[in-house]
């Protein structure tokens, strides 16, 4: 059975795998974060891992569940197992009101107007996500939740959000910025429907006070990750930092 694992003191980590257009094996991470409210889930991972995940919440929480989902974005591979919690727990779901129409079953991230050629080629892979859940709490930027701070980082999707928790020093990214063979990178392009916008909010991350950087793709950076992020926002388009360094 999957279990979450502890990062930091009130942040627990779970991975996920899945099928990207069927084809390519890919990781993702789901968290738990622990507050004197109880527990916020971020993000829920794909449809196929959703009776596993459930197990590893129940587990990880003496059966009593999250208090609330907080999406990071609704891609498929991040909101695929919230109907498998509303089944287990019927938690409130809350996102960023630019990401709630995705979640809601309004729009579709295939159809998003893009200048970037690689988008377009992706929208044709893209796993379709309809999620068409009606009740999504808006949460706006800067305002806390269950020790979170909730921080815009759109370029990838339209309303995807980061979580810094200022205790732990620790900023959950989602795939604002991506851990790929122990090299940071930016969103892949196939999926980013504005790179350019998805750059800035790396450089916005940048000013945030933090040690610790938890993406969604790949292993945790520890002690390090804002100094990577600077270095990363630095370096030329398609060259990548290495946490190894």
């Amino acid at each position: 059975m999957l279990k979450f694992h502890l990062i930091t003191d009130h942040i627990a980590r779970l991975e996920l795998s899945f099928k990207y257009a069927q084809i390519v094996k890919f990781r993702v991470a789901v968290w738990l974060v622990r507050s004197r409210e109880g527990f916020a889930l971020i993000d829920c991972g794909p449809p196929e891992t959703a009776g596993e995940m459930v197990e590893a919440v129940s587990e990880a929480t003496a059966g009593k569940g999250p208090k609330v989902v907080l999406l990071s974005h609704g891609h498929y591979n991040h909101a695929g197992g919230l109907s498998a919690l509303r089944l287990a727990w019927n938690p409130p779901i809350a996102a960023h009101p630019d990401e709630v129409p995705f979640v809601r079953g309004d729009r579709e991230y295939a159809r998003i107007r893009s200048k970037n050629p690689y988008y377009w080629i992706g929208s044709l892979l893209m796993n379709t996500t309809p999620w068409n859940i009606p009740n999504i709490q808006i949460v706006e930027p800067g305002h806390s939740l269950y020790g979170l701070k909730l921080i815009h980082l759109p370029g990838h999707t339209p309303g995807q959000m980061g979580f810094l928790h200022e205790t732990d020093r620790a900023v959950i990214c989602g795939d604002a910025v991506l851990n790929i063979r122990g090299r940071l990178s930016n969103p892949l392009p196939f999926t980013t429907y504005n790179p350019k916008i998805a750059k800035n909010s790396i450089l916005r991350l940048t000013e945030r006070n933090f040690k610790h950087l938890l993406p969604s793709h790949g292993p945790p950076i520890m002690e390090r990750g804002r100094k990577l992020l600077f270095a990363q926002v630095q370096k030329p388009q398609g060259r990548k930092s290495s946490p190894r360094r």
